[in-house]
Parts: structure tokens; sequence; C-alpha cells
């Protein structure tokens, strides 16, 4: 999760930072990668990743398993509507990540959640763009992206 995603739940209370290193095991480690594998195919196709629309509903199952075995508890108040993660742990990680999509989503912030589109990040990251155009995550990724660009258009003409 990119830094700008991150400070934007922390700054809305939906993530806090917990050093969880010492109580994560293996399957919690197995467990993070499956979940973030099923993210990021909803992101990559979000934002129209050819590969993402091929896994879109593998990932929407997986989605909807962890939602269960991760559940929030919605809280109604005078201030308006909250879902707050149950759990324990590590656990308690997964839910606060899954409700913090879902506040997002919630928020009408769903457009702007987007993933980088270099193919070596892959990273998720909020667009803050007036007109929602973000392709990439940081300055170093659109710089990488376009030296590889004309390296290769540098490449077909040398071709010809």
């Amino acid at each position: 999760m990119s830094f700008e995603v991150r400070a934007h739940l922390v700054g809305a209370g939906r993530v806090v930072a917990v050093d969880l290193r010492a109580d994560a095991t293996d399957a919690d480690a197995a467990t993070a990668r499956e979940l973030r594998d099923a993210l990021l195919g909803i992101l990559r196709a979000h934002v129209g990743c050819d590969e993402g629309v091929a896994m879109v509903a593998e990932s929407e199952a997986h989605l909807q398993r962890a939602a269960l075995r991760f559940p929030v508890t919605t809280v109604v108040t005078a201030q308006g509507c909250e879902q707050h993660p149950t759990g324990t742990g590590v656990d308690r990680s997964f839910s606060h990540l899954l409700s913090a999509f879902a506040d997002l989503a919630s928020r009408g912030a769903w457009p702007r959640v987007k993933v980088c589109k270099n193919d070596t990040c892959y990273t998720a990251f909020l667009d803050k763009t007036r007109n929602s155009s973000a392709l990439y995550c940081s300055m170093a990724c659109s710089g990488q992206m376009a030296i590889r660009a004309y390296r290769e258009r540098k490449k077909e003409c040398a071709a010809r």
C-alpha cells in the first residue's frame, strides 16, 4: 500500500500503526499475500489492465470469503455510520484493511483508488489529480515507464 493511501486511511482513523511481525505466522503471511493478490486483481480490473479483467471472478470470490473470515461491525451514531474491525492480532489487521477499502468506496473515493501501471510495481495509490488521470504511484514509476517507452521507440527505429 502506498504512503498516500496509508496516510489517508490513518488520517481517517481507518488504520492503526501496529507492529504485528512478532505475532504473525507463516499462515498469516500466506493469507496476507492471497488478500493482496485478490485486491490487486480487483484494482487492476478497475483501472483497465487486461490481466485484471481475467482475474475478477476469482478475486471477488476470494474477497467474499475473506469478508466472512475477517468481519467488521457496523456502528451507527449521530455523526454517521462506521465499520469497526473485529478480531484480534493479525486477523484484526485484515479486517482493518477490508473495512478501509469499503470506507473509501462508501465515501465516493473508489474511482480514485488505483494501482500503478508500472508492470514492476503494482502499488495501490489514491489518485489526487484534479481530473483523476494518474497512472503511476510516483514520479519514479512515471519516469521509469517513460524511459522504457523511449528505449523501445529507439530500438524500433534502429531496427528499421
